[in-house]
């Protein structure tokens, strides 16, 4: 089942038009759990580096926890959703946002089509077809 998941998460990667590589760093499968770390280079250069543990629970996979974390070429924070436990000023803890002023704000749960939609709407992509 979680393989399947993370097959599924290869799969996005592979489809996205800002995604020009990615590198695996970790993938870990269990009976009950799993995690994965993707280093995505994106098409102007900018990094998005995320991570996702896994549990099944009834059936189903949940994400335990996520951290996505999109930076450009030099190192520089541009955004980072993640759901670790800090930030308890915020009222959607535990999920949030880094912005690149040092700002932390209020997020709804995010996944990595979440996450791919919201960076292709400032990249800009060649349509070839045309």
């Amino acid at each position: 089942m979680i393989e399947s998941y993370l097959d599924g998460i290869l799969l996005e990667l592979l489809l996205s038009p800002v995604v020009s590589n990615f590198k695996t760093l970790k993938r870990e499968v269990g009976d009950e759990d799993g995690y994965v770390r993707i280093r995505c280079i994106l098409l102007n250069g900018n990094i998005l580096e995320f991570a996702e543990y896994l549990l099944i629970h009834k059936n189903r996979i949940y994400i335990e926890t996520y951290s996505f974390h999109w930076q450009t070429a030099g190192g520089e924070l541009i955004k980072r959703w993640d759901n670790v436990g800090h930030h308890k000023e915020i009222d959607t803890f535990p999920y949030h946002i880094h912005l690149a002023d040092g700002t932390v704000i209020s997020s709804a749960p995010v996944n990595l089509k979440k996450v791919l939609v919201d960076i292709e709407k400032t990249i800009p992509v060649n349509d070839e077809s045309e």
